[in-house]
Formats: C-alpha cells, sequence, structure tokens
C-alpha cells in the first residue's frame, strides 16, 4: 500500500468552501483512479492548514494519478489556495486496511486471516458502491443538467431500460433527454440526498425549469416550475443498465396552469 500527503494552506475563511470543493469536485476525481482507496483530510492552525492523506494499493498508481488528474484537483480549489501544496509520498508499512502480513512476512491465524478478508470484502464494496453514486451523479449534472451527449454514451449502457409513468415506452434515452431539455432549457437537477447499496443508487430530487418548447401536448407557457421525485439506478460494469423514475406530473401540470389544484378535501395524486 502506499500514501501521498498534501500540505497547503488555504484563504482564512475558505474552510467551509474548501470542504465543498474536496465533496464536489476532488473526490470524484479520485474515485475515479485505479487503485485509490480513501482519503482523510485534516484542518489545523486556524482552520488554514490543510493535511490530505490518500492511500493507494501501489506506487504505481498513485504516480499515474498524480501525472495526470491531479492537476484538474488543484485546479479545483486553486482559488481558495494561499501558496502551492507540498505533495510527500510514503510507504505504507502498517494499515487497518492494509491484507494482514504482506510486508511483515508473519503468518496470521485463521480467524485473523478471515476478518482482514472480510475487511478487504467491506472495502471493496464500499469502493463499489461510492463508484455507483458517481456514475448516478454524473448521470444528473453532465447528462440531464448540460444535456452531454458524450457523457450520456459514456454513463448509459445501450439497452439500458427506462421506466417512468409519465413517459411509458422511452427506449433511446439520449433522444429522451435531448427532448425534455428542448421543452425546459434552464432544466436543472438538484441533489437532494443519495443512498447506494450494492448496484443501485436512490436519488432524491428536485428540478427547476422553465417550459419554453412544447411538453406532454401543452405548448410553451413560460412558467417556471419546480417538481420533487425519486430515481433508482442500476449500475452493472461502470453502466446504467436500469433506471426508475417517481414524481408526481399533476403537480407540474398545475404549475403550468393546465390542471386544476385539488379541492381542500382531496388528496394529490402520487406515484
Amino acid at each position: 500500500m502506499y500514501a501521498r500527503n498534501v500540505s497547503l494552506r488555504i484563504k482564512p475563511g475558505k474552510l467551509s468552501e474548501f470542504n465543498r470543493a474536496l465533496d464536489q469536485d476532488v473526490l470524484p476525481i479520485l474515485r475515479r483512479q485505479a487503485g485509490f482507496r480513501e482519503q482523510i483530510t485534516f484542518a489545523m492552525a486556524g482552520d488554514v492548514e490543510i493535511m490530505a492523506i490518500s492511500l493507494w494499493d501501489s506506487k504505481e498508481q498513485a504516480e499515474a494519478y498524480h501525472a495526470s488528474d491531479f492537476p484538474k484537483v488543484l485546479k479545483a480549489v486553486e482559488g481558495l489556495l494561499d501558496g502551492t501544496p507540498k505533495v510527500q509520498n510514503l510507504k505504507v508499512i502498517q494499515s487497518t486496511l492494509q491484507h494482514a502480513g504482506s510486508e511483515s512476512g508473519m503468518a496470521g491465524s485463521g480467524a485473523s486471516a478471515a476478518g482482514n478478508g472480510r475487511e478487504m470484502s467491506s472495502a471493496n464494496e464500499s469502493k463499489e458502491v461510492a463508484q455507483n453514486k458517481e456514475i448516478a451523479r454524473r448521470f444528473m449534472e453532465e447528462c440531464w443538467n448540460k444535456g452531454d451527449t458524450r457523457a450520456m454514451r459514456d454513463l448509459i449502457a445501450e439497452k439500458c431500460r427506462y421506466h417512468d409513468p409519465a413517459f411509458p415506452g422511452v427506449e433511446n434515452i439520449e433522444q429522451h433527454i435531448t427532448a425534455i431539455r428542448n421543452a425546459f432549457p434552464d432544466l436543472t437537477f438538484t441533489t437532494e440526498d443519495m443512498i447506494g447499496e450494492r448496484n443501485e443508487v436512490v436519488v432524491h430530487w428536485t428540478v427547476r425549469g422553465t417550459q419554453r418548447g412544447p411538453f406532454l401536448g401543452v405548448p410553451p407557457t413560460n412558467r417556471a416550475c419546480t417538481v420533487s421525485g425519486t430515481s433508482i439506478t442500476r449500475v452493472e460494469g461502470g453502466k446504467i443498465v436500469e433506471h426508475w423514475a417517481d414524481w408526481n406530473v399533476l403537480t407540474l401540470m398545475q404549475q403550468l396552469g393546465v390542471a386544476a389544484a385539488p379541492g381542500a378535501n382531496e388528496k394529490a395524486v402520487t406515484r
């Protein structure tokens, strides 16, 4: 196992913004790297001194990241930095994430080996869940919010099955997203919560947009709308193979002015 220790200074009062940049920009880059295991980040000295330690399966994988994508990480946080970060490379001689006996040459007991096997399995599963959540995040951000067709081809399997009660029979997701974005050019999804388990990711989201084009037979209304919903994304082999969307189309139609609001004693229709 190998470690990278990055020491840096950030501008005063920028810790919260720096932490958001880690979550939104830096960690997604790290999670895409071969051999990346974990990162822990410390704040010291008045919340301006930062130390970030990342763990890697091998020196070669850590160095490959440094050469290829570490510049992107620096770019993501450059406006928050005070000075140039310093990088220190370290050989890990012991870690709870490391398989027992890999460096010591000492034979562990059968129970110890079994325990470490479970730890390694859990770590691998957690990494897979993190990768699946990143795919779901990119699906929202790059495919829906930006309409990036290259991202659609990278993330969505050719025979992906798409389930949405408001749009039955969708066979080409790229064309579907493009049509929705034509109706709502400023369409923006915000992820409110995300939960990953095995090969599925559940996302609770809120979407906002202004209808500028035809939508479900409704001509342009130029009305701004906000709708919340939940999606489940199933990932296999690094691609989305099935997707379910659950949201209240009646709420949207009411905001577009083409459906009456339910009466005081009526219950809103939900799916």
